[in-house]
């Protein structure tokens, strides 16, 4: 008799961890997706006044009742297609204007945007990584009536939080042609239970299950966007890219795995870098030098943070964003390839 209440207790232990897991799940995705993400105020983010005869046309339009600002980039020339970039976690499209400028000098128009509840564009609150979706959808149909972007062909390019969108977004969007997805995780739920849990499995589930019920109160019919099963019904080409050091976005849990889902898909390119992490576009150096001063800033901003303003100051945007020209090449050409 004492076997069976003794198991029965450790049943309900069990039991009562699993709905407290489920609980700090919610929570955690509380803390993350219910507030506004503006940037960093003592980051410089480029502009297109900082390169050379890049333009920018402000540009606005809604995605689920809010309204989404952002710019079409462009150059004199005549256009080869039209990218619509999307941007990934903590800032806005801006974070990525190197790449934007480079994809201009390619020959390329440019729609690049902040998602909802992200720096210039509106809303209160994120809700939830499934947004990146729903707004680039809506990118997309807001480029087939914008006069200098509707008469090119569509491609789709993302990173990080934008690599998952872009993923998930592409076999749902008729009108493009092919997409570049770079580091991107594989659920949004995922993510974050991974995060909080990492390789404890039965907490992570319950996690990941509460988030994803949350999602679908929040989101609806965009709720729990999944990269593995979208690459899996990817039916355009898709180039693939992914740094093997990534620890933002686990190369282990995500990465691996959606280069393992996509691997009998003749219509996605894979590239894993085995020496590269989470910004696969960046050379070696530019993110070596990017990950120890952000780190070095962030435990002299426990201590000082007037100190810590300064470092962001002194910081080389420059060399802290140049490109890797053979990974950028490689995403020009098989854009070129596909359109």
């Amino acid at each position: 008799m004492l076997a069976v209440w003794v198991i029965l207790s450790i049943a309900a232990l069990f039991v009562l961890l699993l709905a407290a897991s489920a609980l700090f799940g919610l929570y955690a995705a509380h803390k993350l997706f219910d507030r506004r993400y503006n940037g960093n105020p003592h980051v410089k983010y480029f502009t297109a006044d900082d390169f050379e005869e890049l333009h920018a046309e402000p540009v606005t339009f809604s995605a689920r009742g809010q309204t989404l600002c952002g710019f079409v980039y462009s150059r004199e020339g005549e256009k080869r297609a039209s990218v619509i970039f999307s941007h990934g976690f903590g800032a806005g499209h801006t974070a990525y204007t190197t790449e934007i400028d480079r994809l201009t000098r390619a020959g390329f128009a440019v729609l690049a945007f902040d998602n909802a509840a992200c720096v210039a564009s509106g809303g209160k609150r994120l809700g939830g990584f499934d947004e990146g979706v729903a707004d680039l959808l809506a990118a997309a149909e807001f480029a087939k009536s914008h006069p200098a972007l509707a008469p090119l062909k569509k491609v789709f390019v993302g990173h990080s939080w934008g690599g998952f969108s872009v993923m998930n977004a592409y076999p749902r969007c008729e009108g493009v042609c092919c997409a570049v997805a770079m580091c991107g995780f594989i659920g949004s739920a995922q993510i974050v239970a991974d995060t909080v849990f990492k390789r404890l499995a039965p907490f992570r589930a319950a996690a990941e299950w509460a988030i994803r019920l949350r999602s679908r109160r929040i989101f609806r019919e965009h709720a729990n966007y999944r990269a593995d099963e979208a690459l899996k019904a990817t039916r355009k080409p898709l180039l693939l890219l992914y740094g093997e050091q990534d620890t933002v976005v686990p190369y282990r849990s995500n990465g691996k795995k959606l280069i393992a889902a996509a691997q009998n898909n003749a219509y996605v390119r894979t590239r894993a870098f085995a020496g590269k992490g989470h910004n696969v576009y960046l050379t070696e150096e530019a993110e070596k030098y990017m990950n120890e001063t952000f780190a070095a800033i962030a435990r002299t901003a426990k201590k000082d943070k007037s100190a810590a303003a300064r470092m962001y100051a002194e910081v080389d945007y420059r060399a802290m964003t140049r490109e890797d020209d053979a990974v950028m090449d490689e995403i020009v050409a098989f854009i070129g390839e596909n359109i």
